[in-house]
């Protein structure tokens, strides 16, 4: 946490430089460089090495207050700000409280209120109930509400987890287009325009596959109809989770939105209701092969975080700690249940954890001496048999 604090306060003040190797990485002078977002901890989070009056501080405090005392007057004089990405919100109580701190650290150093400015990742099921209310309490400092899909199908399954209603299919079938993220979508991008503010889109998750063109060409294909589907729904903007993507999405919205936003597509054609945000009507099937992939992609985020690496690419996918958490909570979810697989097995927790062996063995065959998957198993086998269920994987 602190070295990332130190690379911020270096890259605010263009002296950031990384060297791996040979292979030596400096900020590029000969063009304008990329705003900076910082995205502190969630409030649920706390900063262990940190104590105030013999007790952890909050993540989310620790977080901002590092950047904003060190940095927000540095970035005003560039011309920018302390602007910030506001993770796993549930109520718009989190967001008064967030406001709160905004106007208290704002004051202390005598800078108009506003010149913080807050991105809400909508990225829990609740959040989606109280998106009018949420930009309400950041007002002041409210530069939009974001899509952040892979937490929110997380959050879905974690809250109705125990309701065999909301049994999903394999991950590759819950889309962006079925029933409940398509609302939740046009919900978002009609709430933010209906109240002036921006509305972003979601992460594409493909990395370039360098060793194989025709494969690359239908991966980068996917990011493009994606952020196109993005643009044309109304959305203001996009993220990608590696920088060769960025002319893909870029070359989509200058294509499709030549101006700087679109709050004028107001979506008056939507109506959603809670039924459409729970509507779970998801077509696909429970498969082996999706057993497997989502047990490949929780031990692969948790042998990476074992190692202390908090993102991991798999099958060309950007896996993080969102992705596993749908990856866990599937498997737990369809444990507890008692799901029939397409192949006709039931998942129960003896068929999870004997999977959950196979994988780890084959994983680790594969992976240079000295890998974790055996101890990512030991972790990741509580978590997948529909008994014992954390809030998050990682805490």
């Amino acid at each position: 946490m602190i070295n990332g604090q130190v690379n911020l306060y270096d890259a605010i003040r263009r002296r950031v430089d990384f060297k791996q190797g040979q292979k030596e990485y400096k900020l590029r002078t000969d063009q304008s460089l990329p705003t900076l977002i910082v995205r502190p901890r969630g409030w649920h989070l706390e900063e262990k090495h940190f104590t105030v009056d013999g007790e952890p501080i909050s993540g989310s405090l620790f977080d901002f207050g590092l950047y904003f005392f060190n940095s927000a007057e540095e970035l005003v004089k560039r011309g920018t700000g302390p602007y910030f990405y506001l993770p796993k919100m549930e109520s718009h109580l989190e967001a008064r409280l967030w406001n709160d701190v905004f106007n208290l650290s704002q004051d202390y150093i005598a800078m108009p209120r506003g010149t913080i400015r807050g991105t809400v990742l909508i990225e829990t099921i609740l959040a989606a109930f109280e998106m009018d209310e949420i930009i309400y309490e950041l007002r002041d400092h409210s530069s939009g509400l974001n899509c952040g899909r892979w937490d929110y199908i997380f959050s879905v399954i974690k809250k109705f987890r125990q309701n065999s209603n909301f049994v999903l299919p394999d991950r590759s079938a819950v889309t962006m287009t079925v029933p409940f993220m398509d609302a939740y979508v046009k919900l978002l991008i009609k709430t933010c325009h209906r109240r002036g503010v921006h509305a972003m889109g979601g992460m594409a998750a493909q990395i370039p596959i360098k060793d194989d063109p025709k494969a690359n060409e239908v991966a980068m294909q996917n990011v493009y109809a994606d952020k196109l589907r993005e643009v044309k729904a109304g959305h203001d903007g996009t993220w990608v989770a590696h920088p060769a993507l960025a002319s893909i999405a870029s070359e989509v919205f200058n294509k499709h939105m030549p101006t700087p936003n679109q709050m004028f597509v107001r979506r008056e054609d939507v109506s959603i209701t809670r039924n459409d945000l729970l509507n779970m009507n998801v077509p696909g099937k429970i498969t082996e092969a999706g057993i497997r992939k989502n047990l490949d992609i929780g031990l692969g985020y948790m042998e990476g975080w074992l190692r202390g690496v908090g993102c991991i690419p798999i099958n060309y996918l950007m896996e993080d700690a969102a992705t596993a958490e749908v990856s866990r909570s599937q498997l737990w979810q369809w444990a507890r249940h008692g799901v029939v697989t397409a192949e006709g097995k039931k998942v129960d927790k003896a068929y999870c954890l004997n999977l959950l062996r196979q994988q780890a063995d084959a994983l680790a065959a594969r992976a240079p001496k000295g890998s974790k998957y055996h101890l990512a198993a030991q972790y990741f086998a509580g978590q997948v048999t529909g008994e014992d269920y954390a809030d998050f994987l990682t805490t």
